[in-house]
């Protein structure tokens, strides 16, 4: 009998590695997967495994909205376990854990656990403790503080904020670790940091980053895999590229230790930085969540979604088995930026984690002895991995665009007439006198309302056609009204915005509409992963801008005037040009 079949579980996360390896672990063994998260454009949404999509507010920006969010989904539906993958998903899920473990299990740590692993300084208090070797690390508060530590510290150091993502009321700071290599920076990224959160400056440990991972009940290890990292991150980070090896015996004690005390019942990845050439080893950092190297672990034969799925909802719980050691994971589009900053790198600078290029040429045997695998890309889910990468690609070309927009002026779209005369006319097609047209932006309340209103104006004024004009947005809340910039601006064009408010699209709206314009790639992404049968009546607005190069549109909430009328002579163009076809059409 199947454990996993009937079963539902909800991924909260977005990213192409944990997120993405939880639920085709878990689709894999017939568990019903949906997937929640702030950016629905994830690659996560497309994969098979992946049955509903939920969109969510910023769980950054909009902390308390996405709690609510989230409740709402749980009473909704019923899940057997809930599995957050991200800090800034666990984070909320925890502080709120008397409304959420209510409505469904998570699979989350304890309030203890999740204080002496979040909180780095007392992840080192805690390891001090227990004699598990860690960087000589000072708690820096109050830039007077580091006064009282200067003389002491040999350079470079290392700076990390006590928390990775540090909340603070309803925002939250994701800060990046820095090695810094002398005393004036030491002040600068001191002065910028402590405004919003303590810091530890930590010695410099040279070596490579091992990480230890293992799923645990009740303090006693039940699984266990170890990965050392090849491809170093030069600015810091989850590494692109790593393989399998043995578990190291002296670190397994510390990290048993470790996770002994904290009584940890879940997954988690105790990271060490490790010095071939003297063997020491040091502590830094406990993720009590799933891990970005993740795929490597599956691909070697430790199935910890499914381990975890089956302990906690089913109560089955395993015991420690081998795993596949040699075996390498590349996340392609990760390494692929790695491969272009490490050939640009300064090769000389003894804390550079730059690798000379002829160290990299006997990777190529991992493929021919058939030991690389990948973090997107796998043969019974194609799809993200090849979004992925059409992503990565279409991002380099726009990036490449720009710059050759910057030194030649700008590239007209007519320059291909055939493409945009192909999609005007698939447009006109579906056109008739009771048309149904609708502007989609994300918040409903600056660039959709204006075209919306501008287009209504321009039928009133004799363009053909008897359409109904309308326009939404992807925020939940609903009923806001426009910026006062975006009214004053669009005062400018003729057009009345103050009694505008917002609406939250809907299936139902999506159906009822004839043709589809958003103003940019992420509101195209967002349509075609949540409105999948309907992506044939999207399409982008500024198609029909004689007077501009870019496909997007982009979003001016929170600009200056310049650039909501920048905005807004882009829609009016785009929307002039629509109606002057449409009078041809007729």
């Amino acid at each position: 009998m199947n454990n996993f079949n009937n079963k539902k579980a909800l991924v909260l996360g977005i990213d192409d590695r944990a997120a993405l390896a939880v639920i085709r672990s878990l689709g894999r063994k017939g568990v019903h997967v949906d997937f929640a998260a702030d950016f629905p454009g994830s690659v996560c949404a497309f994969s098979k495994y992946t049955k509903k999509v939920f969109p969510m507010p910023n769980a950054g920006k909009q902390t308390t909205a996405w709690v609510e969010s989230l409740g709402n989904i749980l009473t909704e539906n019923r899940y057997d376990l809930v599995i957050p993958t991200a800090d800034n998903y666990l984070v909320p899920c925890v502080k709120n854990r008397k409304i959420l473990e209510k409505l469904a299990l998570f699979a989350i740590p304890d309030d203890y656990g999740f204080e002496y692993t979040y909180d780095k300084n007392k992840t080192l208090k805690l390891a001090e403790k227990l004699g598990v070797p860690c960087p000589h690390s000072y708690t820096i508060q109050t830039p007077e503080d580091i006064e009282l530590v200067l003389n002491e510290l040999r350079f470079p150091v290392i700076v990390k904020p006590v928390s990775s993502k540090v909340w603070t009321s309803e925002s939250r700071h994701a800060l990046k670790v820095q090695l810094v290599k002398n005393e004036d920076d030491l002040r600068k990224l001191l002065e910028k940091y402590l405004k919003i959160t303590p810091v530890l400056v930590q010695s410099y440990h040279t070596g490579i980053g091992l990480g230890q991972e293992f799923l645990c009940h009740k303090g006693r290890i039940v699984a266990r895999f170890q990965h050392q990292r090849v491809h170093e991150p030069l600015g810091g980070g989850g590494s692109s590229y790593r393989k399998s090896v043995q578990m190291h015996p002296a670190l397994l004690e510390h990290s048993g230790k470790l996770l002994s005390e904290l009584n940890w019942t879940g997954v988690a990845m105790v990271e060490y930085k490790f010095d071939p050439a003297s063997a020491d080893a040091v502590l830094m950092e406990i993720n009590g969540r799933f891990w970005g190297s993740l795929p490597l672990a599956i691909h070697a034969g430790v199935d910890f979604p499914a381990l975890l799925f089956d302990m906690m909802v089913n109560g089955n719980i395993p015991s420690p088995s081998p795993y596949r050691i040699n075996i390498y994971c590349r996340n392609i589009v990760r390494d692929l930026e790695w491969f272009r900053r490490n050939w640009s790198a300064d090769k000389r600078d003894p804390f550079n984690l730059a690798v000379p290029v002829y160290k990299l040429f006997p990777e190529i045997f991992n493929l021919l002895l058939l030991r690389e695998r990948y973090d997107t890309l796998v043969s019974d889910d194609l799809k993200p991995g090849i979004l992925h990468l059409k992503r990565y690609f279409r991002e380099k070309w726009q990036g490449l665009a720009a710059k050759i927009r910057k030194t030649t002026g700008p590239l007209k779209y007519r320059v291909v007439p055939i493409i945009k005369k192909h999609e005007i006319s698939k447009i006109a097609e579906r056109l008739n006198s009771d048309s149904t047209i609708l502007f989609v932006c994300k918040g409903n309340i600056c660039r959709s309302p204006f075209a919306e209103y501008y287009l209504k104006s321009k039928l009133a004024s004799g363009t053909p056609g008897g359409f109904r004009v309308l326009s939404t947005g992807f925020i939940e809340k609903i009923n806001r009204t426009s910026p006062d910039t975006a009214i004053s601006v669009a005062r400018e064009f003729g057009i009345d915005l103050s009694t505008h408010r917002s609406s939250k699209i809907d299936e139902k709206m999506v159906v009822q509409s004839d043709l589809i314009f958003v103003m940019d790639f992420e509101l195209m992404q967002m349509m075609k992963v949540l409105f999948p049968n309907h992506a044939t009546r999207v399409h982008f607005l500024s198609i029909f801008n004689p007077n501009g190069s870019d496909l997007e549109i982009s979003d001016p909430y929170g600009g200056q005037a310049r650039h909501f009328k920048k905005v807004y002579q882009q829609i009016a163009d785009s929307l002039d040009g629509f109606a002057a076809e449409l009078k041809q059409q007729n």
